[in-house]
């Protein structure tokens, strides 16, 4: 199987709407990230490329827009009776959720002042006349994200309608997130624009352990090599590549160019600067102790 040709024809597809950086990358990276692999290797990472997606800006804003537009007729949303809000972490950073509610808000057609950073800046008088929360973002890996965000949540979703607009959710993040709203007794409509299986069957004995013996040959490491939590997925945004997706596609390492990198944070200058005033206070403290 020739994996150029694979490549040729997912990159038609992912650039039906025009190039981008990410694109660009690929193609550059491509030679690169395949080289040193045998046959049959090779023929392991067609059938993924072919499951492979990848969503530029534009192609993201087409999906939102339309999803948005279908939200908008099968719930009847409208100004009174809605808001729109962000997925939070955990550790309160901005995740891609937020990006996300904003290419909502340019292009739902719903009232911009309905779009809320944070559910706590509604009154509780206000809350109660809110039938629909609608939460925005790129992909659903595990769901945990998504669940552990409603249940630190001080608003209650009792008699309400969440809607989780998602470009991509795995298959078992949509069943488990489903099985929470049951127990909690809590309505959550997902429209997604894929849902996804994962990269391998279940009862696959034989390529999945040739994947994961060819991610070592790359040095790529056994937290990432089927994806976080073993998600097994198989796609990238033009903001940023999961760490869902299978490792090979997105970790660099001195033994594999991938031809989607991710962006990884950094840590900002002043936490640096904390962190080492920390560590000096323990070992003085220590060194006194002696």
């Amino acid at each position: 199987m020739n994996i150029d040709d694979v490549f040729e024809e997912r990159l038609e597809k992912w650039s039906l709407l025009g190039f981008d950086s990410k694109l660009d990358t690929a193609i550059d990276n491509i030679e690169e990230w395949t080289k040193n692999f045998n046959n049959k290797e090779i023929d392991i990472l067609c059938e993924l490329l072919k499951k492979f997606d990848y969503y530029t800006y534009s192609n993201v804003s087409e999906i939102i827009k339309e999803l948005s537009a279908i939200s908008k007729e099968k719930f009847d949303l409208s100004e009174n009776n809605s808001i729109v809000s962000v997925i939070r972490k955990a550790d309160g950073k901005l995740g891609s959720s937020s990006e996300y509610m904003i290419l909502h808000k340019m292009v739902s057609g719903l009232n911009k002042s309905i779009y809320y950073e944070s559910l706590e800046a509604i009154k509780d008088e206000e809350w109660n006349n809110i039938k629909n929360i609608i939460f925005v973002d790129d992909c659903c890996g595990t769901g945990k994200t998504f669940m552990k965000f409603l249940k630190q949540q001080k608003k209650s979703f009792l008699n309400k309608r969440i809607i989780f607009i998602v470009i991509e959710i795995m298959e078992k993040a949509k069943y488990d997130i489903e099985d929470y709203a049951k127990c909690e007794n809590l309505c959550i409509e997902i429209l997604a624009h894929e849902i996804r299986e994962k990269a391998f069957k279940i009862d696959d004995k034989i390529l999945s352990p040739m994947f994961i013996e060819m991610s070592k040959k790359r040095h790529i490491c056994e937290k990432y090599i089927m994806g976080y939590e073993q998600t097994e997925a198989l796609m990238a945004f033009y903001n940023n590549t999961p760490n869902n997706t299978l490792g090979l596609f997105w970790l660099q390492t001195p033994e594999n160019i991938p031809i989607f990198p991710r962006e990884l944070a950094g840590i900002p200058g002043w936490k640096k600067l904390s962190k080492e005033k920390e560590r000096r206070a323990k070992q003085q403290y220590e060194a006194k102790r002696e």
